[in-house]
């Protein structure tokens, strides 16, 4: 009995190693966008669906839209949006352009300018 705990407690901790190393190397998308722009306002919604409809995109990473417009979008989408009215992520990300992504992998942080989901897809898969 006490052998077969033991072995049962090492298998955990390598679990809890094993699932720790891969939550250090997730893939973070931030993506800025003017919800008051229509095209960035149809980037979101169109991704939106995009990212709900495939499990594989779901399974990448992560992806978050930070909206800068003074006209809040709901959040009862698939994809998080948070309503930066006090520009309290713009500071912290200092998009030099809208529609723009940050991609947070590891060590590695990259801002990219976009204009396409397939650009946010992109992302995802690390490119």
């Amino acid at each position: 009995m006490g052998k077969v705990s033991l072995l049962g407690l090492i298998l955990l901790m390598q679990l809890s190693s094993m699932s720790y190393a891969s939550m250090k190397n997730t893939l973070e998308c931030y993506v800025f966008i003017n919800s008051s722009i229509p095209p960035q306002l149809a980037l979101f919604l169109d991704f939106n669906e995009e990212y709900y409809l495939s499990p594989t995109l779901q399974n990448k990473g992560k992806v978050t839209f930070i909206n800068i417009s003074n006209q809040p979008v709901s959040n009862n989408y698939i994809i998080p949006i948070i309503n930066d009215t006090q520009g309290i992520w713009v500071r912290k990300f200092k998009p030099h352009s809208l529609p723009t992504v940050f991609i947070i992998h590891g060590n590695k942080n990259l801002q990219r300018a976009i204009m396409t989901t397939a650009e946010i897809r992109q992302c995802l898969q690390g490119k």
